[in-house]
């Protein structure tokens, strides 16, 4: 091998490291050979503890000590009044205080027994319980496009209890109408009004219930009892769909043939002048086709009950017969007695002290 082949060899990576791990070696040797040759002194001996070959003795000492008790402590000395050269002061006395009054009674939000509390009201001889199925039959057509139609009705089958009378044929039944589309159906409210022939009115609380009997021996519908008036569902557009269907298929068509270039963000309309009416059409054509769908969903369907559906009354509390009097809407609304004589509005009473007492102990 030539000197300059080597000279080259250790100029490359290999060569360098190799050239330094010899370096670094030759150094460990020489740094190990000098530790060694300083390191080399007399040896001192150590002499391992217990080698002590003599017996230990045991001690023990022993000191008089005494209890120690502290001392009591000394009671420290009153303090000495200040010296004064004014006189001592007279202490004056005080005139007797007059007796504290009388403690009142505490005020209570309950009313006092002689201030005219009512009596809990007694119920009629002639009455119905909870829970009663008054058969009924509707007089006006109710749908659900105009909901404010109120439900008019009659009574068709005499309602007794115990041998009475409660509810005779013929009373009228007033209610109002909510909403009920997704059962195909028409609801009522809970508050129900009876109107007497003979011009009597009472308020009740009842769900109307549908009543589905079939006069040619089938007897009863299995929809009887169910809550709402089924009625019929009617479209207010037959074309509706239809509709939507074209303008939905135009839009997709319009889109179709509308040119594309691709871009980083994705494929978008190429800004020409071939692409403007389709562009105008898809846009056109998609904004009626949702106003289409939103009529549809809002519009294209309601429900119908006609006139002679019958139906149930189902109170929701105790019929009672005595209840019902002459104008009680009319007495409800303005506080008035029945009659035709108006009776004014009693006058305030007076203010009760704080002293008056509400509550008997």
């Amino acid at each position: 091998m030539k000197p300059r082949d080597l000279l080259n060899f250790f100029k490359t990576r290999s060569g360098k490291l190799l050239l330094f791990a010899v370096v670094f070696g030759g150094g460990l040797l020489v740094f190990s050979a000098v530790r060694n040759k300083d390191g080399g002194g007399p040896e001192v001996p150590v002499t391992p503890l217990g080698t002590n070959d003599k017996p230990q003795t045991v001690q023990t000492v022993e000191r008089p000590m005494q209890p120690f008790y502290p001392p009591p402590p000394k009671p420290e000395p009153p303090p000495a009044p200040p010296k004064t050269n004014e006189p001592p002061k007279e202490v004056a006395k005080t005139p007797p205080q007059p007796p504290p009054p009388a403690a009142l009674a505490p005020i209570s939000l309950l009313a006092d027994a002689a201030a005219g509390v009512p009596e809990p009201k007694s119920l009629g001889p002639v009455y119905a319980p909870f829970g009663r199925l008054i058969s009924c039959e509707t007089v006006v057509t109710v749908d659900s496009a105009s909901i404010q139609t109120p439900i008019i009705g009659l009574v068709t089958e005499d309602l007794y209890h115990a041998g009475k009378l409660v509810i005779p044929a013929g009373t009228e039944v007033h209610g109002s109408a909510q909403a009920d589309r997704h059962r195909e159906r028409i609801a009522g409210g809970s508050s129900w009004t009876l109107v007497w022939q003979s011009g009597e009115e009472l308020r009740l609380k009842a769900i109307a219930l549908d009543r589905e009997f079939s006069g040619d021996q089938e007897g009863w519908g299995i929809t009887d009892g169910s809550a709402g008036l089924r009625g019929r569902v009617i479209k207010s557009d037959e074309m509706a769909e239809i509709k939507l269907f074209a303008a939905t298929f135009l839009s997709g068509a319009a889109e179709a043939l509308t040119e594309k270039q691709q871009t980083v963000f994705g494929p978008i309309s190429s800004p020409t002048l071939n692409n403007a009416p389709f562009e105008g059409a898809q846009k056109v054509l998609s904004v009626y086709a949702q106003r289409i769908l939103e009529a549809i969903q809002r519009d294209g369907f309601y429900v119908r009950v006609p006139s002679g559906k019958q139906f149930y009354l189902y109170v929701l509390q105790t019929v009672d017969r005595a209840d019902a009097v002459i104008g009680a809407t009319f007495t409800e609304n303005t506080g008035a007695t029945t009659g035709s004589a108006q009776v004014p509005p009693p006058a305030p009473s007076a203010p009760q002290s704080t002293a008056t007492t509400l509550f008997q102990p």
